[in-house]
């Protein structure tokens, strides 16, 4: 699928299919801004992902596909709520949806360390955005599961990675995994289950490398981003580089 509506000429975006962005047990109190954008240069550029790592489950580290972003129209992103078909010719054809948003300037935050809310304020002329998307295999065998790494915002002339201080679900040996839940959303339900979104790539808190056929398993959850004030759903985007390298856009309004 072509690159909607933002002109970025003659970028290739290295990724690694199932790379996790494991973040400290808790975040800290404080609202130091991380930059997360990266601007794109005049000529062609090259973005490294991380190194491929094992997935819980998974028996090998699977290598970075290679995806090409192409300026485009419009037309060709998909509007929100619409699914889109990956895996092809594969056992595992699984449907890709980004079925919801929100926008604030603050979240609340719980620490699992203290068992309190804490305020997370975006830095002057930042806002958050949180992208709520879901993944359904509806092949014979289970999916590989694109990971936060792969899926990026699209907003004027950037390409913004999820917000890397926000810790995401650690597992500890001796004990449960541990969640930072987030006030304003922790009761929001699955699109096609009745039980409560979480970071998504993570069931209950452990992290996920694939899917098992079937709706009640699908991989579903949020991912948060820190963008621009500027930014409105209308001109911002979100893009899923999936297993197979082929990348999925959506508009966001």
């Amino acid at each position: 699928m072509k690159y909607p509506g933002i002109f970025l000429m003659g970028f290739v975006i290295l990724l690694v299919a199932t790379a996790g962005c494991m973040e400290p047990d808790t975040p800290s109190g404080t609202t130091t801004s991380v930059p997360t954008t990266v601007t794109p240069a005049l000529t062609p550029a090259v973005i490294t992902a991380l190194p491929p790592e094992q997935i819980p489950g998974g028996n090998a580290s699977v290598p970075a596909p290679v995806a090409t972003i192409t300026p485009g129209s419009s037309s060709d992103a998909l509007n929100l709520k619409a699914g889109y078909l990956f895996g092809n010719g594969t056992t595992w054809k699984s449907e890709a949806t980004v079925y919801r948003i929100w926008i604030n300037d603050t979240y609340r935050w719980f620490s699992p360390e203290d068992n309190q809310y804490y305020t997370k304020v975006a830095p002057a002329g930042k806002k958050y955005l949180f992208v709520f998307i879901s993944m359904v295999c509806r092949g014979t065998d289970r999916a590989p599961l694109p990971q936060q790494n792969n899926i990026y915002i699209l907003y004027d002339n950037t390409i913004i990675s999820h917000d890397p201080a926000h810790a995401l679900p650690t597992k500890n040996p001796d004990s449960s995994p541990k969640v930072i839940r987030i006030g304003e959303i922790e009761f929001s339900k699955k699109r096609l289950a009745t039980e409560y979104v979480e970071d998504f790539g993570y069931s209950h808190g452990q992290r996920l490398g694939y899917i098992n056929p079937g709706e009640s398993n699908a991989g579903d959850g949020y991912i948060i981003y820190e963008v621009p004030a500027s930014l409105t759903p209308e001109n911002a985007y979100l893009s899923i580089v999936m297993p197979q390298a082929d990348t999925a856009i959506w508009k966001l309004g």
